[in-house]
């Protein structure tokens, strides 16, 4: 990743995260609702053919959500020696997880196993991504060389930094 780029990300976040919740006994959901968060962590869709047509279009720098937004960017940060920045409100989290988890923002920054697709790339590139995916993409922050109080920095619409709990997935 190189300053200046753009962050984007595939799809919606929370969804996998939400539904461990859910099926863990926190919460209790009407039967289709359960379904939609069911599915979303026992079956999660990697976008393997969305990442080929990513390189395709010229994307270098990119990553599945597989152990959480914060720390999956957070490893694309250290490889390429730059800090991140993430708008909040940028971040699309699927309604659903919105409507019922009060925790929602946590759940899509710091929740994995989404398997959807974590990039980042200039205007031009990001354009042509666009036009060439069949699936939402979401301009969520940028890259910079700015040093910023944590390698990602998570902010709201005034540019108040937004504090996460953990990293993500950890093994152990």
């Amino acid at each position: 990743a190189f300053p200046g780029e753009q962050i984007a990300v595939t799809g919606h976040l929370g969804l996998s995260a939400a539904g461990l919740e859910m099926l863990e006994g926190k919460i209790s959901l009407d039967p289709k609702t359960s379904n939609i968060l069911r599915q979303g962590h026992l079956k999660p869709m990697p976008k393997v053919k969305q990442g080929q047509i990513l390189v395709e279009q010229g994307v270098k720098s990119a990553i599945d959500i597989s152990d959480g937004l914060v720390a999956d960017l957070d490893h694309i940060c250290e490889a390429s020696k730059v800090n991140a920045r993430i708008k909040m409100e940028q971040v699309p989290v699927h309604p659903i997880i919105k409507a019922n988890f009060p925790n929602y923002q946590q759940l899509a920054l710091c929740g994995g196993e989404d398997y959807e697709l974590l990039f980042t790339a200039n205007k031009t590139i990001m354009a042509r991504a666009r036009q060439a995916l069949n699936c939402p993409i979401t301009v969520i922050g940028d890259i910079t060389e700015e040093k910023l109080p944590e390698r990602v920095t998570v902010v709201d619409s005034k540019g108040n930094i937004i504090p996460y709990k953990k990293k993500g997935w950890e093994h152990f």
